[in-house]
């Protein structure tokens, strides 16, 4: 359960990133701005879930 809520928080998160680079790109470039939101708003899916996996995975001890 830790893990999907740390995968939705990070989801948020890379989405925000997401609107903001995608609103950049439109400031210089109209016809880019959608295409780029679009391709940085579908790789933060799989972005945020191996961020997720990695942050919550138990550490591992020292012998």
């Amino acid at each position: 359960m830790q893990l999907m809520a740390v995968y939705i928080v990070f989801v948020i998160i890379g989405e925000f990133g997401s609107y903001l680079i995608g609103r950049v790109v439109e400031a210089y470039s109209t016809t880019l701005g959608l295409p780029v939101f679009l391709a940085c708003f579908f790789a933060m899916f799989g972005i945020a879930w191996v961020f997720a996996v990695r942050f919550t995975e138990p550490k591992k001890k020292h012998a």
